[in-house]
């Protein structure tokens, strides 16, 4: 069964660049929910403390794995929530551009950016989580 991926950004909303404000699968045969990952190691050591931009780049890697695991990847994603502790509005256009790299350009995810106070274990400024379909 294939999968129809279908992104509408309607002209009423704001359309912001690398994400859809809308996104809907049809035909899917299943949902794959991953728990909000971080940049850690198998050990669970955090990679780079404090360094925003390579947490990130290791968070979405470490969600390519576990989409992997599945049988998927990043292009199954349709839905991600991005979590920065103390996000600043200039730092936004960066996270953009790191993130598109990992995301199919033509269909891209619904996004959600928060910015937060904290997260789990000192050192730690980025985790994410998702859903994909296949």
């Amino acid at each position: 069964m294939s999968i129809e991926r279908l992104a509408i950004n309607p002209p009423e909303l704001f359309s912001g660049k690398a994400f859809s404000q809308t996104f809907s699968i049809r035909g899917h045969e299943r949902l794959i929910f991953v728990s909000g990952q971080v940049d850690c190691d198998a050990d669970g050591k955090v990679r780079h403390p404090d360094d925003l931009e390579a947490q990130l780049e290791g968070t979405l890697d470490n969600l390519d794995i576990a989409l992997r695991a599945q049988g998927a990847g990043m292009r199954d994603l349709v839905a991600v929530t991005i979590y920065v502790v103390g996000l600043q509005p200039e730092q936004t256009a960066r996270i953009r551009e790191i993130r598109s790299a990992y995301f199919d350009p033509e269909h891209p995810p619904a996004v959600t950016l928060l910015g937060i106070e904290r997260l789990a274990f000192p050192g730690l400024r980025v985790e994410i989580d998702i859903i994909a379909a296949q």
